[in-house]
């Protein structure tokens, strides 16, 4: 594979990526809109079977009629008969026939209505329940969306929260640093000042019993008795 080739399967692949991100970041919106076709489509559907329903009603009627006339027929069969005029008995009989006939061919054309009819109710009622039960589940995921995006925000206040805990426990402890460390200066700058002024030095001299503290009342009594 040429560089070229890897380059340009480079960006397809980011194109892909990119591509997917943005369909997870929008998924519940394409849901929607998903269903609102699915909804538009399922009226078109319905608006099919109820043309279809009034042209099978339309159908049947016809039948209903031609079968009325086919009764009246019948009657004049009958009548041309008793009558004895065959010639007219057939005329009227091929009449009969005739109207028979398109009962029959109508029927089919009502039949197959019937059965286009039932096939698209059933697959409406399907579709419908299909629909009902995605509305349910998106329903559901808009809420658990919604419970994650408060975890979420929730979450991220805690750990802000904790963040600034821990900022504000670290100035204290810098502060007692702070302060001890001034407080040892101090403690130290006066010792030192001791030390220049030769307290200590003289403090120690006394206490190993190399200088002499103040002259007592007795010591001085005992110069002037002295021959």
């Amino acid at each position: 594979m040429s560089i070229w080739q890897k380059l340009v399967t480079v960006v397809k692949g980011h194109a892909t990526q990119t591509g997917q991100a943005i369909v997870d970041a929008n998924a519940i919106t394409i849901l929607d809109q998903e269903i609102r076709d699915a909804d538009s489509e399922l009226r078109k559907s319905k608006d099919s079977l109820a043309s279809l329903m009034a042209k099978q009603i339309v159908a049947s009627e016809k039948i209903t009629g031609k079968k009325d006339k086919l009764t009246e027929y019948g009657n004049y069969i009958q009548q041309a008969l008793a009558k004895g005029d065959d010639a007219l008995a057939k005329d009227v009989a091929a009449k009969f026939a005739e109207i028979e006939g398109s009962i029959a061919d109508e029927q089919k054309v009502v039949d197959d209505y019937t059965q286009n009819i039932n096939s698209l109710k059933k697959l409406v009622s399907q579709t419908e329940m299909r629909l009902k039960q995605l509305r349910t589940k998106v329903d559901t995921v808009k809420a658990k969306e919604h419970v994650i995006r408060a975890s979420s925000a929730i979450a991220d206040a805690h750990a802000g929260s904790d963040s600034k805990m821990r900022t504000a426990l670290e100035s204290f402890e810098r502060l007692q640093n702070s302060q001890a460390e001034r407080v040892a200066r101090i403690d130290a700058a006066s010792q030192l000042a001791k030390e220049d002024g030769g307290d200590d030095l003289e403090n120690r001299l006394k206490k190993a019993g190399i200088v002499a503290g103040s002259v007592s009342v007795d010591d001085v009594l005992a110069r002037f008795k002295k021959p």
